[in-house]
């Protein structure tokens, strides 16, 4: 072997190691991008979901709450808010389901909206939201899923109070 074709091999295996690290790195800064991404995303879902719930009213949550009680204005108010709380589940619930998000953030949303929805004022708005809006079937179905458990829950305890 010459000298030159021990140079060229020199030059050679240097940029074989060249691109390796490159190719490395480059690997290395495109998951923290990835990561950097869904940070975001989860940051921009979570400020919605906080705007929504500061715009509700503070007795939202309490068993009594009715919409019938309320002023056309306010109602309006709360169901604008409210439709746009269950428009933000169903596009939780599409990213889920089409495999976006990881399963340990589409569980904590998950648990969120089941226990949102046990709340007698989201089930009454979701009821009156039916009668003019239309979410994809899929969603729909979940949702009746989880009202149906819940119904099923109370039932079975108020059999036990019976007793």
């Amino acid at each position: 072997m010459e000298l030159t074709d021990l140079v060229q091999f020199g030059f050679l295996f240097l940029t074989l190691i060249g691109l390796f690290v490159t190719i490395n790195y480059s690997r290395k800064q495109l998951g923290l991008f990835n990561e950097q991404l869904r940070l975001n995303f989860f940051v921009e879902y979570t400020k919605r979901y906080q705007e929504i719930m500061l715009n509700l009213p503070e007795d939202i949550n309490n068993p009594d709450f009715s919409f019938k009680k309320l002023s056309k204005e306010e109602r309006s108010k709360i169901l604008r808010y409210m439709r746009a709380y269950f428009d933000l589940c169903s596009e939780e619930f599409d990213l889920w389901n089409a495999g976006y998000i990881d399963e340990r953030i589409w569980n904590n949303w998950k648990e969120g909206i089941e226990f949102t929805f046990s709340k007698s004022s989201f089930k009454e708005a979701w009821s009156i939201i039916q009668l003019d809006s239309l979410y994809y079937p899929k969603f729909t179905s979940w949702i009746e899923e989880i009202l149906s458990k819940q119904k099923d829950i109370a039932t079975q305890e108020n059999k036990k109070d019976k007793t």
